[in-house]
């Protein structure tokens, strides 16, 4: 399961590299996302905050996203915890 998830983050990194505009992280950005529904996988830091994580999390859920939560002990998760705790792999590029 934590490979999967390791995984899950490379494929996210590959995106931002190749098609930012398939991606999104940070709070902000991730939320707004999710509000017109073209996440289609929310990626949350085992780190991120009881109360952000349910919001992210029933929101991700009235929309029909899947939810990641990623774990600090692997390089993916510290770099994930770097860039503001939460990201998402996008349905489609959106500027």
């Amino acid at each position: 399961m934590e490979r999967m998830r390791q995984q899950l983050m490379q494929k996210f990194f590959d995106i931002l590299a190749k098609k930012p505009g398939m991606v999104t992280y940070g709070l902000r950005q991730t939320e707004e996302s999710l509000e017109l529904g073209i996440v289609d996988t929310l990626l949350l830091s085992e780190e991120v905050d009881d109360d952000i994580f349910e919001r992210l999390e029933r929101k991700a859920g009235e929309k029909g996203s899947n939810v990641e939560v990623i774990s600090v002990e692997t390089r993916e998760g510290i770099q994930l915890k770097e860039m503001g705790k939460i990201a998402a792999i996008l349905r489609y590029e959106y500027h």
